[in-house]
């Protein structure tokens, strides 16, 4: 038996890019959800907040793709990190990942990165995490980092699932409200049998002033597909909710798919906007196409393409995935990354096009 150290003090800390990650358990959730814990292969212990996420950069037939995971397990134990996440109809990584990995096999991560949690404010001591399907990961982690440091505070826990076999971590949940006095837990089902004692159906106002009846006192974290979290900001607004407390994750969770889609370019923000800043505009060279595009300098180049009526991969598009990686060429950009490169592909010249605004004429090779 060969016990691995666990004195971080004699530890390098891990970062992405430089020690691949080693699969060391896969746990089954549900029926169509998975755990996988990783450590360091070099030893490293991982610096995270609850929240927070990491990219997997993985090779998948021949073909180099990065996806972007919350952690669902807490910095209070630093050895590792677990991704959990749900099989998706054409998902490309995560049924990968449900089908082909295995204990022992090991990956590449980028950096920890992501601004949502708890631990980047400075909440209300009565907290309300809500969640909708895999939504639940970055709450995962904010209970268990609560519940293991025994800090002060009042938590309610309401998650949505389709139906009762979907719901991850139940018997970890369950456990929590049994044996903490602070933590109480609420399960929603968009359908069920009768036998279900629950809530079921879609969220509402009068269900959640029945579940929370103080909801006005605490702070809210919100989690799950789009379609969720509009409901849920609509009833808080309805019922007059401060919403400088609440807080929802800004990536789209279940984006794995994303890529098939166009990007709608109104919803991207202009680069340095103001009447001050002079905008010039760049030619931008596709090599692999042959096309030459126009690009502002206040308009990332993501967009710029895709008002073209070029398609071209992309997820997240906030700089935190990886999809749209491509490599420059020539010329000259500013980029602001969140996380989604690796550090050795931006030395080797690659950008994030969704992020990436132009400084002078480019040559991509797209």
């Amino acid at each position: 038996m060969v016990f691995p150290k666990i004195d971080i003090d004699d530890m390098p800390k891990w970062e992405g890019d430089l020690a691949p990650l080693e699969c060391i358990a896969i746990k089954d959730e549900t029926h169509n959800v998975k755990s996988f814990t990783f450590r360091s292969k070099v030893d490293a212990w991982f610096e995270f907040l609850p929240g927070q996420h990491t990219t997997l950069f993985l090779n998948i037939n021949d073909v180099s793709v990065m996806r972007t995971y919350t952690i669902a397990s807490s910095p209070t134990h630093p050895h590792a990190i677990t991704i959990t996440n749900k099989l998706l109809e054409n998902g490309t990584v995560t049924n990968w990942m449900h089908t082909h990995l295995k204990v022992g096999d090991c990956i590449d991560a980028l950096n920890i990165g992501g601004s949502f949690g708890i631990a980047f404010d400075q909440p209300r001591d009565k907290v309300l995490f809500m969640s909708g399907g895999s939504g639940i990961t970055p709450m995962l982690s904010m209970s268990r980092y609560l519940i293991d440091l025994s800090i002060d505070s009042d938590i309610v826990f309401l998650h949505n699932a389709q139906t009762p076999r979907d719901l991850i971590a139940k018997d970890e949940i369950d456990f929590y409200e049994q044996q903490q006095s602070n933590f109480n837990r609420h399960y929603i089902c968009d359908n069920a049998d009768d036998d279900w004692p629950g809530e079921r159906g879609l969220l509402s106002l009068t269900m959640l002033n029945n579940l929370v009846s103080d909801i006005i006192e605490r702070e809210v974290y919100c989690c799950g597909p789009k379609a969720y979290m509009d409901n849920v900001k609509s009833i808080l607004n309805e019922i007059g909710f401060d919403m400088a407390h609440y807080h929802q994750e800004s990536f789209d969770i279940e984006s794995s798919t994303a890529q098939q889609n166009m990007a709608e370019p109104d919803k991207f923000i202009a680069h340095e906007e103001g009447e001050s800043i002079e905008v010039v505009e760049y030619n931008i060279t596709l090599q692999e196409t042959g096309k030459t595009i126009k690009c502002g300098s206040n308009t990332n180049i993501l967009v710029a393409i895709q008002k073209e009526g070029i398609v071209t991969p992309f997820a997240c598009s906030m700089g935190m995935c990886g999809t749209c990686r491509t490599k420059m060429i020539e010329g000259k950009v500013d980029m602001d990354a969140q996380g989604g490169l690796l550090k050795s592909h931006e030395a080797e010249g690659y950008i994030l096009t969704c992020c990436s605004h132009p400084e002078s004429d480019l040559v991509l090779e797209l």
